[in-house]
């Protein structure tokens, strides 16, 4: 009995140390090449939020990531240093169950200033929706 209980806490702890590992290597991957700009936290309404990027670094694509709930995105503008924009309209909702679109900036080897969305979201869960913005060069 003694060593059946052995055996099996060592399975416990196996698994245990196993996870974290297997986490951290799905979140990488998912991430692998992706900069981190600009996280928001939404309220519940039609809105818009602003994500100024400082870092003057060029990006091919951007992707939004959405965290505790659902969010309807309209569009999205980006707005270059030199004071071009570019407008993205989204059909999608976007949530933690999927990465988002990725929006593929076709070629514009600019500076991004900042990126401005408009969306809207509905209080289902009683947790606020967290929208990261990533960019990979």
């Amino acid at each position: 009995m003694k060593a059946r209980t052995i055996l099996t806490f060592m399975a416990i702890v196996l698994i245990m140390l196993q996870a974290p590992m297997t986490f951290a290597q799905t979140a990488n991957k998912s991430l692998d090449g992706w900069t981190l700009l600009g996280t928001r936290t939404v309220d519940y309404t039609l809105d818009r939020d602003v994500v100024s990027i400082s870092n003057n670094q060029h990006f091919s694509e951007l992707k939004f990531m959405v965290k505790n709930g659902t969010l309807k995105m309209h569009k999205c503008t980006v707005h270059f240093a030199d004071g071009d924009t570019k407008d993205i309209s989204f059909p999608d909702e976007v949530n933690k169950t999927n990465d988002g679109r990725i929006l593929d900036l076709k070629g514009s080897n600019k500076t991004i200033e900042k990126v401005i969305f408009w969306y809207d979201t509905k209080n289902e869960s009683n947790n606020k929706s967290i929208v990261e913005l990533w960019g990979r060069k």
